[in-house]
């Protein structure tokens, strides 16, 4: 129970009070802050078991309880009504530790502004007045729809006239009606716009029709001026559609696919619309993974929230997701329910649907890739203010311009080695990376020893004063406290006291320092925190490549240890001629003869050995 709780708040008569109904519950700390709001199944059960286990707590959920003074519930008439509550209190107050689905701005939309004449314009930010479509994961298909859609359906581009008596030059091109000029109809403005949303929203053959009709409207009441355009707008809406890729037999087929992927710091989540059989659409979002929350919990979220805000005739026939999610039934029901039809949820295991969910999880990791890039691009340009940020977040004496990360590496305790890798200013500086080979963990999995040793062989080459040895700024440890602590033993034995030194723990990027049991949570989105990533995945790549080359290069000696009358030079002309075990085993007696040094006699015993018989070629 939290320390921070009011005396006025007795949390043992509240949790006695909740009842056995479904409902929605909001927990608050001292100042009254509102944190968190959930939904239940049954209040009494949920509610109560935040208090039971505290040491059973997910992390997250651990350092929400530590700050919670009181908490409430509203009671609804069922799970789905919790469901809708749920959202909208979400969306209301934002909560600190609840998942925010539209924060970002990554990713531009099409926004359609809330204007008697709305006009067309894109944003990074859909949370304003009007409609938005969106986003768009590539702004080049984002600016190819709007070149179609301004050519092709005439509305307001400018936010104010250009001239007071006489329209700007889209009116004489025929890109924009001129309502600054009331030269059309807010009607048949109206009839426009529609035609647009229902563009944007890919239903291409609802809006092929309506042009159809439109045409025929037109010609018979002999406007044949406003019948050709109509024409050529629907021409257009048709090509369109013919480079739509046609993923099902049946044209009957609307789906929506739901894949994720996901880092330790953010959830990727794309939406692929599949409508009359075609994909007409790839919905890409991220979730930054605040507070420690899981990808499991990010797509939970994003389903319900992302699908409330879907208008009922945008929902497809049948979603596919990735993995069950929790009260599935009740957001199936709701679905169903919201559609005026059936809406069913599956998770394939074979066949097409599979196929297209394959599909949506590369594009969700294509999403997650732009996304890493991006940012390293936006860190690279500025690593002096990453270094910066963590000398701050940290309380580090010294701005870490060398910072060095040890990883250890080993298979079942046999062959382990460490990695040093350095950063200077910010970037890789591979001329001062090392590799070590462990002798005191031989044939024990000890990462602790391991690191023990490691620090101590560097740092006593910083003791003897040996050159491109001197202390650095900051030495990152990979792992947990016990990584670390056998680290910060080593340097005291070595008589280093003063000597920067943290530890990054990968499963929920925790930063661990000397004598402080909590570690630092760095921001998800973070310079400081995606530097010291960066240095880890790069250390712990380092020493991988170097186990293996280890690992493969014993393989191929004790094969050859094996052979009778193969020494160390020959051994060593052998892997010299032809490179590995594999072309030595591919090998004819008649071309292991021919290495230097080799004679028929000891090829043929050589060829024998490897394929395991007496034949010879």
């Amino acid at each position: 129970m939290s320390t921070h709780a009011k005396p006025d708040f007795d949390f043992q008569a509240a949790l006695s009070r909740l009842p056995d109904q479904p409902g929605v519950y909001r927990m608050y700390n001292a100042t009254g802050t509102l944190l968190y709001v959930g939904k239940a199944k049954n209040l009494k059960n949920r509610v109560r078991s935040y208090f039971q286990n505290p040491a059973g707590l997910a992390p997250k959920v651990h350092a929400l309880m530590q700050q919670v003074a009181r908490f409430d519930y509203i009671v609804t008439d069922s799970e789905i009504e919790a469901l809708i509550l749920e959202y909208n209190l979400i969306k209301q107050n934002r909560p600190k530790y609840n998942i925010l689905l539209r924060d970002d701005k990554k990713f531009p939309w099409i926004g359609l502004s809330a204007d008697p004449y709305p006009r067309l314009f894109i944003t990074r930010d859909p949370s304003g007045r009007g409609k938005f479509f969106g986003p768009y994961a590539n702004s080049g298909n984002m600016h190819k729809t709007l070149q179609v859609i301004r050519k092709h359906f005439p509305l307001r581009q400018r936010r104010k006239p250009l001239f007071k008596t006489r329209p700007c030059m889209n009116y004489y091109i025929g890109t924009c009606s001129g309502p600054c000029q009331e030269l059309v109809t807010e009607a048949d403005y109206g009839e426009v716009v529609k035609q647009v949303e229902l563009f944007l929203k890919g239903k291409a053959d609802d809006l092929l029709a309506r042009l159809e009709s439109e045409m025929e409207r037109a010609s018979e009441s002999l406007q044949f001026e406003l019948a050709a355009k109509l024409r050529d707008r629907y021409l257009a809406v048709q090509d369109v559609v013919a480079q739509q890729k046609m993923y099902y037999p049946d044209a009957s087929v609307n789906q929506d696919i739901v894949a994720t992927a996901s880092d330790a710091r953010r959830c990727a989540i794309v939406v692929l619309n599949i409508r009359r059989g075609k994909l007409i659409g790839s919905r890409p979002h991220e979730i930054m993974l605040t507070h420690q929350t899981t990808q499991e919990e990010a797509y939970q979220a994003f389903l319900n929230q992302f699908y409330q805000d879907e208008e009922a005739d945008d929902l497809p026939d049948e979603i596919i997701l990735q993995r069950p999610v929790e009260d599935e039934a009740v957001f199936q029901a709701w679905l169903s329910g919201k559609k005026g039809k059936k809406v069913s949820i599956t998770h394939p295991q074979k066949g097409i649907k599979k196929d297209m969910l394959e599909l949506g999880i590369k594009n969700a990791a294509e999403t997650l890739e732009q996304a890493y890039s991006q940012e390293a691009r936006s860190h690279r340009n500025d690593p002096a203010r990453a270094l910066l940020e963590l000398q701050e977040s940290l309380g580090l004496p010294e701005f870490p311009a060398r910072m060095e990360c040890y990883d250890i590496s080993h298979f079942q305790g046999s062959q382990t080695v460490a990695s040093m890798v350095v950063f200077t200013n910010g970037t890789p500086d591979k001329q001062e990376y090392r590799r070590f080979k462990i002798q005191s963990a031989e044939g024990e999995p000890d990462d602790f020893k391991s690191m023990h040793e490691v620090i101590t062989r560097r740092f006593t080459r910083a003791l003897k004063g040996e050159p491109g040895w001197a202390e650095p700024d900051l030495v990152i440890i990979d792992g947990g406290k016990g990584q670390l602590s056998s680290a910060v033993a080593a340097l005291e034995e070595l008589g280093f006291q003063g000597q920067a030194i943290i530890s990054l723990a990968k499963k929920f990027e925790e930063v661990f320092l000397p004598g402080q049991s909590r570690p630092v949570l760095l921001p998800r989105d973070s310079g400081a925190l995606f530097v010291l990533q960066q240095i880890r995945d790069e250390a712990h790549r380092f020493a991988i490549t170097f186990h293996r080359n280890l690992r493969g290069k014993k393989s191929m000696e004790s094969v050859l240890d094996s052979i009778s009358g193969i020494g160390e030079k020959r051994k060593h002309k052998l892997l010299e001629h032809f490179g590995s075990i594999g072309k030595i085993k591919a090998a004819s007696v008649e071309e292991l003869a021919a290495v230097p040094g080799f004679n028929p006699k000891v090829a043929q015993s050589v060829f024998e050995t490897l394929h395991g018989d007496s034949t010879t070629e």
